[in-house]
């Protein structure tokens, strides 16, 4: 790369001097008294204070004009000097404002906010006063800047399109006037003196991911347009440095050169670009903190950098940090008292001595109970975090797994919480996951992220590890009534299906009871030990029976899951066999079994005395209940009885929990109650812990609960929370830092020093001042390992509880006068009458050009009428008053949420493709839109593609496909081949293999196809199922579960799990899947309406469809008798 000459500061001041002026006049002409009284002056800059005063915070999103800088910082705006000192607080809302640009002139500041719901568009004066909002669409717009004619430069997401569609917008502060710049995916923009935009397409800020280096097909993009030539013939965009090495983000003009930042030396810094060669040079060389937030006025460029903000003096090269104080008295840092713990709950264990339960919440740690016994709340280390909590079952103590430090060790507290808590651990090298007490109490089994199990002896303080799981990790661990050994649930071979495990504490061997040809689950020992029962999955009934019928995927197998007991000594009685002559000539105390089914008290003093296990032939000893099979789960045994919990449909409503009662000589299952979540029964086995949604109850253990639950509910509703915002940062940050270590698929870390990476990141955690930047400190450390999957998201955010919520009509308006004229109505699926939008619904049927003149009897007049009219009223009826032509009529509909909104407008690009195709083939090919790759996302794949199943050809479309896990099951039905076809006389012939599609297909991608879209794709060129059309994809390779929750729940993602081919390479992450047919869809082309990857993807299907064309052959006449049908050909 050349380097470029130093630009001199002096420029032509004519053309912004000229808009200012123009701006200045607009204003004076249009404002009304109401808003030009706001409206000041630009203010003198903030004097400088002294380098003592005011607190240091955390800054971002900074803008300058002359000396002013306005930044972010504790979710608000803030305005100073470039010169340091202190800064003076301009907005005190709970929703967070950010994006801040000050207008040409100085005298406003636009910023993004979430004030009603929906991120839009603001204004205020600088000098302080009210803001005003200036967008209303259900797409979160959000600030870019300002365009040379004095309006807002916004980017939405409110458009027809699919997800992760944006463009550029414009809006005029004082009138509201809006428009659009005619170019698809402009995301962030800068004009220069000839009022070319250079706009950027795509980057990783449009997927949320946090990642260096990244060189994926989703990189950031420069492009260049002057709005002038829209519409003329053969007009288009320029791409600008095609083949810069980086991605190129927050352009900025200035003295005839782009300026912008670029990671194409490993990590974002400031460049200078040459707009027509796209050669350039790197103006800061930062190694340690990236550049983020740049923003410039008049040969100076700000930005922040770690916690920090930074100037670069263009024409003297100057690169000073801003010493910046705030003025602030740290709100959010005080301690907060949350209203209910039941919101926030861990875990609820269940009771040793059928009375109190050990509880955490937001990482606090509590023994509480039914009625007004004091609930005891236990002190933890400073910044920590309990979890997984279980008590002793003298119940004197309580264990949990406590943070304090670097690791999660396990803790012990006294329960009546008088004194400190000890650890008994100091070996933590990973995720603790679950702690199981043994019925002695000296012994407790825990396990972890590594697939580990391990004793801790509480007596001697050895922790011991006994089993490894080769994949998956320990379930269903329970304790045998002696306390002499425990069962559990774990893969054993390559199947990975979970099989039943008892490990003899005695010997030290681990003993495989049930093979891998099942998934075995909920082990439950009866109390008298001479029983292990457990649930298998062993049941296999179709439904339905035939592979016959319209859209009929093939059976399923529901109630697979039957009760299965092991005879934990030989000769014992099954107590759920009917009963025979024998039972009444065997003597009463012949059989260990026996007892059991006569209710003798089977737990006591006499434990010690429990029949040992006899392991010679013990998996050969199986009984199978005879109670029909269920979907059952949490299988429990109590003294005479098993309860377990069953769900009566796929995703119906709340498990039953069930019992059995072992003593009657017919069993049978019986339904203890309804809407139930959970069951544990308490040590003593007396009582049972029920879960009702967040309500937990202490019962006795019996066949049916109480009819009045109120006196049984564990007193949880009234605990409230004192939280410490600066320790649970504090806390959050090193286990986030943690958890990212423990998940991510690299135990090399990417070749990252990550304990150096935690050191490096905590001081900027240490200056958060609101939860928000917190997960700005997760971006920027989690951007180090360079992978996709690294959202930061989630989290117990300050919001807005009396802030409006927003309604849409499913259209488009325009001011007009008397009204709101209909300008568009998003169009759906005709056949679906229930999915219209809200305008076109039956019933209501409006059309474009109608007048809406009133909304529930208020007159609108513009969106802001529109706007306030709807708030609240998502899903509610609201009255129409309408005017078409000369008639006046009213109409009743109910709007819809902004999620819904989007809904109908991607449903209106989906149509659009699917007309398109079907007319440019003559109805002989079809269209599928697979939006994600969730359990939702099955069913639109089966409305949509069983409809085109006799088509010749199918265009699968996976752009801006967000991902999910079904990538497999779809690919198995494409894989499905056709080989023979069924002709009855006189009827249209079908074919076997039924519901297979014999067409073609063609499958669609983009830079934004992203995780299992991009699976899907790769699976497709794979197999060779036909070419992919587009632009290399995303990147996001490595798939993740999410389960690495903080304590306020919101998450660092961490990818977990990478794929690789069959020839051992690994796959996609980083660079994403190319297609085979490269087409690149232009800005400008395609806000217009063309598509060219879809017309490239039907060329290429009509010429596979030419060169190998899907016929229905004739079937051959039947000969006579004496003559056979013959063989397959070879």
């Amino acid at each position: 790369m050349r380097s470029l000459a130093p630009r001199s500061a002096a420029r032509s001041e004519g053309l912004s001097t000229a808009v200012s002026a123009a701006l200045l006049l607009g204003l004076l002409l249009v404002l009304p008294a109401s808003v030009s009284g706001v409206v000041q002056s630009a203010p003198e800059t903030p004097a400088a204070g002294t380098a003592t005063e005011g607190t240091t915070g955390y800054y971002q999103s900074p803008a300058l004009h002359g000396t002013t800088l306005v930044f972010s910082s504790e979710g608000d705006l803030w305005v100073g000097s470039t010169d340091g000192g202190t800064a003076r607080r301009l907005t005190a809302h709970p929703a967070p404002e950010s994006d801040p640009h000050i207008s040409p002139d100085g005298r406003l500041l636009a910023f993004t906010a979430s004030y009603e719901g929906t991120a839009a568009v603001h204004v205020m004066p600088l000098a302080g006063g009210d803001a005003r909002r200036l967008t209303f669409g259900s797409g979160a717009a959000q600030v870019q800047g300002w365009t040379p004619e004095g309006e807002v430069l916004y980017s939405t997401t409110g458009v027809v399109g699919p997800t992760w569609t944006r463009h550029l917008g414009a809006v005029d502060p004082e009138t509201l006037e809006r428009r659009d710049f005619p170019l698809a995916d402009a995301r962030q923009g800068a004009f220069d003196d000839e009022g070319t935009l250079h706009f950027t397409r795509f980057g990783l800020d449009v997927t949320g991911d946090n990642a260096r280096e990244y060189r994926g097909g989703a990189m950031a993009q420069l492009w260049s347009f002057h709005p002038d030539d829209a519409g003329a013939e053969g007009a288009e965009a320029r791409r600008v440095a095609p083949d810069h090495p980086g991605n190129l983000t927050r352009p900025m003009w200035w003295d005839g050169a782009l300026y912008l930042v670029s990671d194409a030396d490993g990590l974002a810094n400031l460049w200078r670009l040459d707009p027509e060669s796209g050669e350039g040079e790197a103006l800061t060389e930062h190694r340690d903190f990236e550049v983020r937030g740049a923003s410039h006025y008049q040969g100076r460029i700000v930005y922040q950098h770690g916690a920090d903000l930074r100037l670069l003096d263009l024409a003297t090269g100057v690169d000073e940090e801003i010493e910046i104080r705030l003025a602030t008295d740290r709100a959010r840092t005080r301690t907060r008292w949350l209203e209910s713990a039941t919101d926030w709950l861990g875990s609820v264990s269940p009771p040793a001595d059928g009375q109190r339960v050990a509880v955490t919440a937001r990482g606090r740690l509590a023994v509480a109970t039914t009625g007004p016994i004091r609930r005891v709340e236990f002190e933890l280390p400073d910044a920590a975090r309990a979890r997984s909590a279980v008590m002793s079952p003298d119940g004197e103590h309580v264990y949990a797994f406590v943070d304090s430090g670097h690791e999660k060790e396990i803790w012990r507290f006294p329960s009546h919480g008088l004194g400190p808590g000890e650890p008994l651990t100091d070996d933590g090298d990973t995720q603790r996951l679950a702690m199981f007490m043994s019925p002695d109490g000296r012994v407790l089994a825990h396990t972890d992220r590594e697939r580990r199990l391990w004793l801790l002896d509480l007596e001697a303080g050895t922790n011991t590890l006994i089993d490894t799981a080769p994949s998956l990790g320990h379930r269903g661990v329970v304790w045998a009534p002696d306390s002499r050994a425990l069962a559990f649930v774990r893969p054993a071979t390559s199947m990975l299906r979970p099989q039943l495990h008892v490990h003899d504490r005695s010997t030290g061997e681990t003993h495989v009871l049930t093979s891998d040809r099942y998934e075995s689950s909920a082990p439950a020992f009866t109390p008298d030990g001479t029983w292990l029962y457990f649930l298998s999955d062993r049941n296999f009934v179709a439904s339905p029976g035939s592979p016959w019928g319209d859209r009929n995927l093939g059976p399923g197998f529901d109630q697979r899951t039957r009760i299965y007991a092991l005879a934990l000594q030989a000769g014992n009685a099954f107590p759920m066999a009917p009963p025979t002559e024998l039972d009444f000539e065997a003597p009463a105390d012949e059989g260990n079994g026996a007892a059991f089914r006569d209710g003798a008290a089977p737990r006591g003093e006499g434990d010690d005395d429990l029949p040992a296990i006899d392991f010679e032939g013990l998996r050969d000893r199986l009984h199978e209940a005879p109670v029909p099979s269920g979907n059952y789960s949490g299988l429990m045994a109590a003294r005479d009885r098993l309860f377990l919990l069953e769900r009566t449909g796929a995703g119906g409503p709340q498990p039953l929990l069930r019992t059995i009662d072992l003593t009657r000589d017919s069993p049978r299952l019986d339904t203890v109650s309804e809407g139930v979540n959970g069951i544990e029964l308490s040590a003593d086995l007396r009582r049972m812990l029920v879960r009702r949604g967040n309500d937990h109850f202490l019962v006795p253990t019996a066949a049916q609960l109480p009819g009045d639950l109120s006196d049984h509910r564990i007193r949880l509703a009234d605990w409230r929370l004192a939280i410490d915002p600066v320790e649970e940062w504090r806390q959050m940050y090193l286990d986030g830092w943690r958890m990212q270590r423990d998940f991510l698929f690299d135990p090399e870390m990417r070749g990252q020093d990550w304990d150096a990476i935690r050191d490096k990141y905590l001081p900027l955690a240490e200056r958060i001042g609101d939860r928000r930047e917190l997960d700005d400190v997760f971006g920027q450390m989690v951007a180090e390992l360079g992978v996709l999957h690294s959202q930061v998201r989630g989290g117990d955010y300050r919001t807005d509880p009396e802030s409006g919520q927003p309604a849409f009509l499913g259209g488009s308006f325009e001011a007009s006068s008397g009204g709101l004229r209909i300008s568009h109505i998003y169009r759906t699926d005709p056949e679906l009458p229930s999915q219209r939008a809200p305008l076109a619904r039956p019933g209501v049927e409006l059309e474009t050009g109608d007048l809406i003149t009133a909304v529930n009897g208020r007159s609108v007049r513009s969106e802001v009428d529109l706007a306030r009219a709807l708030e609240h009223q998502a899903g509610e009826q609201v009255r129409l008053d309408v005017r078409r032509g000369e008639r006046d009529f009213s109409v009743v509909t109910q709007p819809v949420g902004g999620g819904q909104d989007a809904t109908l407008r991607y449903s209106e690009w989906v149509h659009e493709r699917r007309t398109r195709v079907e007319e440019a083939s003559d109805g002989r090919m079809g269209y599928l839109h697979i939006r994600a790759m969730g359990g939702g996302n099955m069913a639109e794949f089966v409305r949509e593609f069983y409809a085109n199943i006799d088509r010749e050809g199918l265009v699968i479309d996976v752009r801006r496909n967000t991902g999910g896990n079904i990538d497999s099951w779809i690919i198995e039905r494409l894989l499905r081949r056709a080989w023979s076809f069924w002709e009855p006389p006189g009827q249209d012939p079908y074919w076997n293999m039924q519901q297979a599609f014999r067409g073609h297909i063609t499958v669609l991608v983009d830079p934004l196809t992203y995780s299992d879209g991009e699976t899907f794709a790769a699976g497709v060129k794979a197999l060779e199922l036909g070419p992919v059309v587009g632009e290399r994809t995303a990147g996001a390779g490595v798939w993740l579960s999410d389960v690495n929750r903080l304590a306020d729940q919101g998450i660092m993602r961490a990818a977990q799990t990478p794929q690789f081919g069959t020839d051992g390479r690994w796959l996609i992450e980083g660079f994403g899947v190319e297609p085979d047919l490269h087409v690149e869809n232009l800005p400008h082309a395609t806000w217009r309406g063309e598509d060219a990857q879809l017309d490239r993807a039907i060329e290429a299907l009509l010429e596979i469809m030419e060169a190998h064309p899907v016929t229905q052959p004739p079937a051959e006449p039947i000969p006579g008798r004496g003559q056979t049908g013959r063989d397959v050909p070879p």
